[in-house]
C-alpha cells in the first residue's frame, strides 16, 4: 500500500470516527429526549381527554343523583298501592322530564322497588319488568351510591346504565332510580382525539373492565368487541373473544405501552388513563409512524451534517497525504537510485524535518561515491592477491586429500584384516576336520584297493571300512553344515532389506511360536521361560527377522549368560508404548556383562568365546535387524554378576526401507 493511501486512511480514521462517535451518541441523545417529550405529551393529551370523559360521567351521576331526591319519586315508593294508582302520572311526568334535559342521549328513565320490579317507565313496554339481575341494580344497591355502568351491547346498539338509589325517611333503601343513556356520546369523545395532534394521526379507544371496547376512535366497527386482555379471567369468564379479523389481544396496564390496537402486526405507543367516575380506561394510541416521526427528521438531518462533514475531512485529507506523500516518495525513489549508484533528485528545498532529512541524504550520496571509488581501486589489488591465495590453498587441499586417502586405505586394510582373521579362525575347525577325515579316507580306500588287487579283500575288512566310511561321512557332512552355517551367518551380516516378506501379526503369538520351537534346547539347559506378554498388539512389520532377532537373544543367554550353571531363568517381556511402539527385552540371570564388553557388543565378529563356539556375529546380525530391516532401536544394560538385558523398540509399522538410527548403549 503506498504511503499516500496509508496516510489518507490514517487521518480519515482518526477524524471520521470521532465524528462517527458522537453523531451516534447525539442521535442517542436526542432519541432518549424525544421519546420522553413524546411520552408526556401523549400521556398529556390522554389525561386531558380522560378529564372529558369523567366530566361527562360525574356530570350524569350527579343527575340521577340529584333527580333521586325528587319528593314525587319518594312519594310514590312510600304510598300504598291505592295511592301509587293516583300518583302514576305524576311520577311519569317527572321521569319524562328527566329525560327531557338530555333528550339525545338519554331515552329513557324508570322507577324500580327494591326487589328490582319496574313500577314507572317512560317507555311503557317496560313496565312491570324484574331488572334486580342487571349490573347496575345490584351495584347500586349494593354500593348506596349512584353508579354508571355498561355500555350494553343490542342490535339497537350500546346503552349506559345511569342508576341511584332512592331511600325512605330512616335512610333505607326502597327504590332506585335508572336512566338509559346511549354510548354514541362516548364514541363522540374518543373522535375528539383526532383533533388533539396537528397530524391527525392519534385516536383512542375506551376499555371496560372484560376488555370489550365502549369506544374505538379509529374503527367504529370495534365498538362492543373484545380487544383488550388486560383483565383476561373476566374476559374468559365472560366468553368474549375478538370478533373482528385483525382485531389484536393487548395487555395493556396503565401509563405507557406498546401495544398492537389496529390489527396491523405493528406496536404503537399507547397511553392508558384510569377514569375515576367510571368503570373503565382510556387508551390514547399514537401510530409508530407519526410516533418516530420527528426522530426520523432529526435523524436525516444529522446524516446530512455528517456526509457533509466527511466529504469535507476526506478532501482535506487528500491534500495533506497528498503535501506529504510527494516529497517522500521522491525521498524513496532517491534512496533506491542511491544503492544503485544512479543520479537521484533529492526534494532539499522541502521545509521541516522532510527538507532536513532530504539534505542528509545528499551527503550519504556524496560519502558513498567518495567510498565507492575507493573500493574500485582496492578491487583492482584484490584479484592478483586473492589468486595467488587460491593457489596455495589448492596445494593445501591436494596434500590433505591425499592424506585422507592413506588413512581410508589404512582403515579399509585394518578392518579387512579382521574379518579375514575372524573368518579364517571360525572356518579352520570345520574344513580342518574335513580334510583329516578326507585324509583318513584317501588311505583306507587305497589299501582296499591294494587288497583287491592282491586278491585279499577279505568280508570282516570291507565290512570295517564301509562302516569307517559312513561314520567319516557323517563327521564330514557336520563339518561342512557348520561350514555352511558360518558362511549364511557371515552372509546375514549385511541383510537384504527387500528380500524380507512383510506382513501382519500378532506379537504375543508370534513370540510363543519362536519359543515353543526352542523349548527342547531350552529343557537340555534347564533353563526356565517366563513369558509376560501384552496380548492384541497387532504389528506391520517382519515376523522373520523378528523371530530370528529372539532366537539369537536366547541362545546369546545360553552360550554367554547361563553358560556352566546347572539352571537358570530367561524372562521374556512384551509390552506396549505410546506413538505406536512396542518394547520386547529379554534378560537372564546369568553371569552378566562387564563395561568394556558393552562397548564393543554390537561389532561384527566380537565374542568373548573365540575357538569355543562363538562367531561374534550373532548380536551384530541382530543390531542390523532391529536397527536396518524392523526400524527400531536396541539397547543393552549389565554389569557382571547381575545378568543382562537386552530391550528392542520398534514400530508397530515398520518403515519402508528401513531406519538409519544408531543404537544406544546404556
Amino acid at each position: 500500500m503506498r504511503i499516500r493511501t496509508r496516510l489518507l486512511l490514517t487521518l480519515v480514521a482518526v477524524a471520521l470516527v470521532p465524528l462517527y462517535i458522537a453523531a451516534a451518541f447525539a442521535l442517542r441523545a436526542n432519541e432518549r429526549v424525544r421519546v420522553a417529550h413524546e411520552d408526556r405529551a401523549l400521556l398529556g393529551r390522554a389525561a386531558e381527554l380522560a378529564v372529558a370523559v369523567d366530566t361527562f360521567a360525574a356530570a350524569t351521576l350527579e343527575g340521577v343523583r340529584a333527580d333521586g331526591q325528587l319528593p314525587a319519586l319518594r312519594a310514590y315508593l312510600a304510598a300504598d298501592e291505592q295511592q301509587r294508582a293516583q300518583r302514576v302520572n305524576e311520577v311519569l311526568e317527572t321521569l319524562r322530564n328527566t329525560v327531557i334535559k338530555d333528550p339525545i342521549h338519554t331515552t329513557s328513565a324508570a322507577l324500580l322497588d327494591r326487589e328490582g320490579t319496574v313500577l314507572v317507565d317512560t317507555d311503557l313496554s317496560g313496565r312491570g319488568k324484574r331488572e334486580a339481575g342487571s349490573p347496575w341494580f345490584q351495584r347500586a344497591v349494593a354500593q348506596g351510591l349512584p353508579v354508571l355502568s355498561g355500555p350494553d351491547f343490542s342490535e339497537q346498539g350500546a346503552v349506559l346504565w345511569a342508576s341511584s338509589p332512592l331511600r325512605d325517611g330512616r335512610g333505607e333503601i326502597v327504590g332506585v332510580l335508572r336512566l338509559r343513556i346511549s354510548a354514541v356520546r362516548l364514541q363522540e369523545f374518543v373522535r375528539r382525539a383526532q383533533g388533539l395532534h396537528e397530524s391527525g394521526a392519534l385516536f383512542s379507544v375506551l376499555f371496560d373492565q372484560a376488555g370489550l371496547a365502549v369506544a374505538h376512535g379509529y374503527d367504529a366497527r370495534l365498538q362492543g368487541k373484545a380487544v383488550w386482555a388486560a383483565e383476561a379471567d373476566v374476559a374468559r369468564a365472560s366468553g368474549l373473544q375478538a370478533a373482528v379479523p385483525g382485531a389484536v389481544w393487548s395487555t395493556l396496564r396503565a401509563g405507557l405501552n406498546w401495544a398492537d390496537l389496529t390489527g396491523d402486526r405493528r406496536a404503537d405507543r399507547v397511553a392508558v388513563v384510569e377514569l375515576l367516575n367510571a368503570p373503565w380506561r382510556l387508551a390514547m394510541v399514537d401510530p409508530r409512524d407519526d410516533y418516530f416521526a420527528a426522530y426520523r427528521r432529526s435523524t436525516l438531518v444529522v446524516a446530512l451534517l455528517v456526509a457533509l462533514v466527511s466529504i469535507l475531512i476526506v478532501g482535506a485529507a487528500w491534500l495533506v497525504a497528498a503535501g506529504i506523500a510527494k516529497p517522500i516518495a521522491q525521498l524513496t525513489d532517491a534512496a533506491q537510485r542511491i544503492g544503485t549508484g544512479a543520479q537521484a533528485a533529492l526534494p532539499t528545498g522541502a521545509s521541516g524535518e522532510i527538507g532536513m532529512l532530504a539534505r542528509a541524504f545528499e551527503q550519504s550520496d556524496q560519502r558513498l561515491k567518495e567510498s565507492r571509488a575507493q573500493l574500485e581501486a582496492f578491487n583492482a589489488t584484490l584479484e592478483s592477491r586473492v589468486q595467488a591465495r587460491t593457489a596455495e590453498l589448492q596445494q593445501a587441499l591436494e596434500r590433505l586429500e591425499l592424506a585422507q586417502d592413506e588413512l581410508v586405505r589404512s582403515e579399509k586394510f585394518v578392518a579387512l584384516g579382521g574379518l579375514v582373521a575372524g573368518i579364517s579362525h571360525e572356518l579352520n575347525t570345520p574344513i580342518g576336520n574335513g580334510v583329516t577325515l578326507a585324509s583318513s579316507l584317501r588311505d583306507r580306500a587305497r589299501q582296499v584297493l591294494r587288497d583287491v588287487e592282491a586278491n585279499q579283500l577279505k568280508r570282516s575288512s570291507l565290512v570295517e571300512y564301509a562302516a569307517f566310511v559312513c561314520e567319516s561321512a557323517e563327521l564330514v557332512e557336520r563339518n561342512l553344515m557348520r561350514a555352511e552355517e558360518l558362511v549364511a551367518s557371515f552372509k546375514k551380516v549385511s541383510v537384504d532389506r527387500v528380500s524380507e516378506k512383510r506382513r501382519s501379526f500378532d506379537l504375543a503369538e508370534t513370540v510363543r511360536d519362536v519359543l515353543a520351537t526352542m523349548g527342547p534346547l531350552l529343557r537340555k539347559h534347564k533353563v526356565r521361560l517366563e513369558l509376560d506378554l501384552v496380548e492384541g498388539v497387532t504389528l506391520d512389520s517382519y515376523p522373520g527377522p523378528l523371530g530370528q532377532v529372539i532366537s539369537n537373544f536366547v541362545n546369546n543367554a545360553l552360550i554367554h549368560g547361563l553358560e556352566g550353571r546347572e539352571e537358570g531363568c530367561i524372562r521374556v517381556t512384551a509390552r506396549l508404548l505410546d506413538a505406536g511402539l512396542c518394547e520386547l527385552s529379554c534378560e537372564d540371570d546369568g553371569v552378566g556383562i562387564s563395561a568394556s564388553t558393552v562397548k564393543r557388543i554390537f561389532d561384527p565378529f566380537f565374542t568373548t568365546k573365540h575357538g569355543r563356539g562363538g562367531s561374534g556375529l550373532g548380536l551384530s546380525i541382530v543390531y542390523n535387524l532391529v536397527v536396518g530391516v524392523l526400524g527400531g532401536r536396541i539397547d543393552v544394560d549389565g554389569r557382571p554378576g547381575l545378568g543382562a538385558r537386552f530391550v528392542m523398540t520398534i514400530p508397530l509399522v515398520a518403515p519402508n526401507g528401513g531406519n538409519a538410527d544408531q543404537a544406544r548403549i546404556s
